[in-house]
């Protein structure tokens, strides 16, 4: 059962593969309010459009 109470939502990195030195292809905001059900909600190019999209998620009403 979800949890109650305000999204959670976090930014991160995509790669081609699961080696932290390969570079950065993307960025993935996971929706962690349940953390038995993440879910990714969205995928940006840059960071700093990953970073807005998860404030803006964590701010909109169900």
């Amino acid at each position: 059962m979800p949890k109650s109470g305000p999204k959670q939502a976090r930014v991160e990195p995509i790669r081609d593969a699961e080696d932290i030195n390969l570079p950065v292809t993307g960025w993935h905001v996971i929706d962690e309010t349940d953390p038995d059900n993440e879910i990714v909600v969205s995928e940006h190019e840059t960071e700093v459009e990953a970073i807005r999209a998860a404030e803006e998620y964590e701010q909109r009403e169900e």
